[in-house]
């Protein structure tokens, strides 16, 4: 019976020692930059642009939310080990989707931002990021 005690003792501690619970997932975010106030008139084509400017975006299952205009918005509780779906509305109408792992990353916080010169989505590492304004606390 020793042995038996010294093992669920051992077991106990290396629950309580383990960063991540059982059952549980670790978490990655997703701050989204918001649209960048210099956009040349010509940004985008007319096959890819948004004349209204009306983006919104999603991700995976997750309520449709307006694109931010002044401030960066984050998106948390993302799980890093699943592959993730975003999709970019315009005026309410799908208009570009990428998939993505946070494992193709260093990090587990990305920056999501539309480029100004297509108007196209692009995830990036915040370290690597072309758009500064991208800042989530």
């Amino acid at each position: 019976m020793p042995v038996v005690k010294s093992m669920t003792t051992v077991f106990l501690i290396a629950m309580l020692l383990c960063p991540v619970s059982f059952g549980q997932s670790e978490q990655g975010s997703v701050c989204v930059a918001p649209i960048s106030k210099g956009w040349p008139p010509t940004a985008g084509t007319v096959e890819l642009a948004c004349a209204s400017n009306k983006f919104s975006l999603k991700i995976d299952a997750q309520k449709a939310i307006p694109w931010p205009s002044t401030e960066s918005i984050k998106i948390d509780g993302l799980d890093i080990n699943t592959r993730h779906r975003v999709v970019v509305y315009c005026a309410g109408k799908p208009q570009q989707s990428f998939g993505f792992r946070f494992s193709a990353f260093k990090t587990a916080e990305l920056c999501l931002f539309l480029n100004d010169l297509y108007k196209t989505a692009q995830l990036w590492d915040p370290k690597q990021n072309p758009a500064p304004w991208c800042k989530c606390n």
